[in-house]
């Protein structure tokens, strides 16, 4: 009997308690916290360039048979660029870009495209210099005269440029967020002396950059 008093006396204590304790029992409050999201390292850049493209050339007569002197002729062009790039860190990337050098072209048209290692070196949180070196092909229309002549190049190509990125607006440094833009200059090498015609080109382009 003393022992079945002990049981119940133990069991309204231990309901009293639960019942009070849950009375002052207050829900738990998640709190949430914004946490910036980085931009991944892919990116899209788009600009204008200017170009210089000369090679050695045979100018014909009106009739297009009788040789009339052979001379290095040079053409000054703009064009534009497109880059598409992922960088693996702040020190390696890999990039492929296209480019056409026609606008106001007197006799050389050039196209190029083509895939690059581009190693990179920190200047500082905002800059950075890179380097191009990778593989091209590049097409040169020339028309001089009466005649028209197509030369197409697979090769190397290299380059170095510069990376500036812009600083964020005040909103947004204010929500501790980066900038996603950026604007770059760089100077492209596309070949040098080849061909029979002895075909060099080069290019500096110039331009803004997106990072997803």
């Amino acid at each position: 009997m003393k022992k079945a008093i002990k049981i119940i006396l133990f069991g309204i204590l231990l309901s009293t308690s639960t019942i009070y304790a849950g009375k002052n029992m207050t829900p738990a409050v998640t709190e949430v916290i914004a946490v910036p999201v980085e931009s991944l390292p892919f990116y899209i850049a788009v600009g204008g360039l200017w170009g210089e493209t000369n090679k050695d050339c045979v100018c014909y007569g009106v009739d297009g048979t009788t040789i009339h002197y052979e001379t290095r002729i040079e053409d000054r062009t703009w064009g534009g660029i497109v880059r598409v790039g992922y960088d693996f860190n702040e020190y390696i990337g890999v990039e492929a870009r296209m480019l056409k050098a026609n606008i106001n072209s007197d006799v050389l048209e050039t196209t190029h495209y083509g895939i690059y290692i581009k190693p990179m070196i920190p200047i500082d949180e905002s800059m950075h210099i890179y380097g191009l070196l990778g593989y091209g092909h590049t097409e040169i229309v020339t028309d001089c005269g009466p005649t028209q002549e197509t030369f197409k190049h697979n090769g190397i190509s290299y380059g170095i440029g510069l990376d500036y990125k812009l600083p964020p607006s005040k909103e947004a440094k204010a929500r501790g967020e980066k900038s996603n833009w950026s604007i770059w200059i760089d100077y492209q090498n596309l070949l040098t002396n080849e061909g029979l015609r002895n075909h060099t080109a080069n290019v500096v382009s110039f331009g803004v950059k997106y990072t997803f």
